[in-house]
């Protein structure tokens, strides 16, 4: 007959074993948390899309900026007091990257049967007072608001071409304050630009965007 003996673990020793696989455990969630952070902003892209540009009555195509390292869509309203309260600042950060491989595009996707004041005409007229001198794009089958899943006006989003797609690395708010100029405390959009450009991770790469939703 075999007989076997139970050896006693010491308490102490019992507390370590687990502290250790608690410690583990942590150390695996924050590295999961890191690849996380480092690989959201790249985890969804879109292919290209043709929109028609009210400002000079052609049709727009992605394409046309593949070779940049940054494209800025910023969906507005002419309407929407939030989105005219941002136009300065959207002419601010164009004006800054001027000389940097990034291209800015404004897109409505507001229905004129709901709302008239965001008809095609209206929109050619609201571009002209803004001095912005970049494409104003129709996107009144909100083809490209369902693609990007824009929700509200004004929603920046930035595109990051590769192999013929385009990386979302960036969705949400232009800054964090869409009221008081003065009291912004984090530069969303802005601060993932230079990320961006400087190859360094988009620390904040999606926020929630404060506006007018797009009917």
């Amino acid at each position: 007959m075999i007989s076997c003996s139970f050896i006693p673990i010491p308490l102490f020793q019992i507390r370590h074993y687990i502290w250790s696989f608690v410690i583990d455990m942590k150390k695996i969630i924050v590295v999961f948390g890191l690849f996380i952070v480092y690989f959201g902003a790249f985890s969804q892209d879109i292919g290209d899309f043709t929109l028609p540009n009210v400002v000079d009555n052609t049709d727009f195509s992605l394409a046309q900026l593949s070779r940049e390292k940054a494209i800025v869509i910023i969906f507005i309203s002419g309407k929407c007091a939030f989105s005219q309260h941002y136009i300065t600042r959207v002419k601010a950060i164009k004006d800054e990257f001027s000389n940097k491989p990034v291209k800015f595009v404004l897109i409505n996707a507001n229905n004129s049967d709901y709302v008239p004041e965001e008809s095609v005409e209206a929109m050619k007229k609201f571009i002209n007072t803004t001095n912005l001198a970049i494409p104003y794009l129709a996107d009144k089958n909100k083809e490209v608001k369902n693609l990007l899943k824009a929700t509200r006006t004004p929603e920046a989003f930035i595109l990051q071409p590769k192999q013929g797609r385009f990386n979302i690395v960036y969705q949400g708010a232009i800054d964090d304050n869409p009221q008081a100029v003065g009291d912004i405390d984090h530069e969303y959009l802005r601060d993932a630009l230079i990320n961006l450009l400087n190859n360094t991770i988009i620390k904040i790469n999606k926020t929630r965007p404060v506006g007018c939703l797009i009917k």
